[in-house]
């Protein structure tokens, strides 16, 4: 149900209650709003960072944002602000919302507002494709100095978050104290987040299960039923946790809800623009049309994915298959001849 009497939510049982957070996120989109949202009905002061005047005037005075989310209220106690500086003065937890390939560049100009002491907490799930390397190694750039990051990550549109369906996800710090310190600060009885410190495996299972799921809504508009789609996803899940190992994450990560949770989410879910995005292409729309009119996350990260396979020198078909046909070198039908005349062999490696 996702009606709620109250405006604010408890921790959930065994997490001692704690003094409030200065809290800041940053981005005034659907995930932004979903931050924003949490944040505040866990109590902690928070402010958010929008572009938009006209959109931070409207928060502050309807309680809704008027560009993403507009029929969902949100706290009455959130303090929106197109201040950079004034939003981020004193946060001890920043929560970013902003697109992945937007948020180095965004910290670079901004990083002397952001307190060196904060958690920089991001949301994004992206690969930083100016450079072709994980967003964390991006940020420690753009930030030019030791700064405490944590990424949040696992099956949740902001939707169904804001609606207060029951939600899990996992965050991924290295020390696991920071980990636990954002856990505390945004669980409650209905948004669970299970700590960990294998950051590579929360930022890969974020990025790239997104090629993937292109690879999954092509099945389905190719009019294949479920025993093509289980048997794409159970191989994908497996060609994500070789590249995630391979690059110095945990397999047990892939296998929870950074990865192959959020894999069955993008993969199945009516919300997702990555499954959207495949399902129009086997029907025949052009890629150029689809990204004239939105953001599909999984199309550039498929590039990504190719390069840190070749680096690793690994055998990964179905990631493979998704590139060429994103680049216009093969069609569905050829890939799917060409995937299922492969050699046979195990299913495992036998050791």
């Amino acid at each position: 149900m996702a009606a709620h009497a109250s405006s604010t939510d408890a921790a959930p049982p065994g997490v001692a209650p704690t003094a409030p957070l200065r809290v800041c996120v940053i981005g005034g989109g659907a995930f932004g709003t979903a931050m924003s949202f949490l944040s505040a009905r866990r109590g902690h002061a928070t402010t958010w960072y929008v572009r938009d005047a006209a959109q931070a005037e409207a928060i502050a005075t309807t309680h809704k944002n008027p560009r993403y989310l507009d029929d969902l209220a949100l706290p009455e106690q959130l303090r929106p602000t197109t201040d950079v500086a004034a939003a981020l003065d004193g946060a001890e937890l920043v929560l970013s919302a902003l697109p992945a390939q937007a948020t180095p560049d965004f910290v670079r100009k901004h990083r002397d507002a952001f307190p060196p002491d904060a958690i920089f907490c991001s949301t994004s799930k992206g690969l930083y494709l100016a450079g072709g390397c994980l967003l964390s190694e991006a940020l420690l750039e753009a930030f030019g100095r030791p700064q405490t990051l944590a990424f949040l990550s696992g099956p949740s549109f902001a939707r169904q978050i804001v609606e207060r369906h029951p939600t899990a996800l996992v965050c991924a710090s290295a020390k696991l104290a920071d980990a636990v310190k954002v856990q505390f600060a945004l669980s409650s009885k209905r948004f669970r987040i299970y700590a960990s410190q294998d950051t590579v495996g929360v930022e890969l299972g974020g990025a790239l299960k997104n090629p993937l799921a292109i690879g999954a809504g092509m099945i389905e508009g190719a009019g294949f039923g479920i025993n093509t789609l289980a048997a794409f996803v159970t191989r994908a899940t497996r060609e994500l946790t070789v590249l995630c190992v391979a690059m110095g994450g945990r397999p047990e990560t892939i296998a929870g809800l950074a990865g192959v949770g959020d894999l069955m989410l993008t993969a199945f879910g009516d919300l997702s623009r990555n499954r959207t995005c495949g399902l129009k292409l086997a029907t025949g729309e052009t890629l150029g049309s689809i990204l004239a009119h939105t953001t599909v996350e999984g199309v550039p990260t498929a590039a990504v994915a190719q390069k840190f396979a070749a680096q690793c020198n690994l055998d990964l078909p179905l990631f493979t298959a998704v590139a060429l046909i994103l680049d216009g070198k093969m069609d569905v039908g050829a890939a799917l001849d060409h995937l299922m005349s492969r050699p046979l062999g195990p299913e495992t490696p036998l050791l």
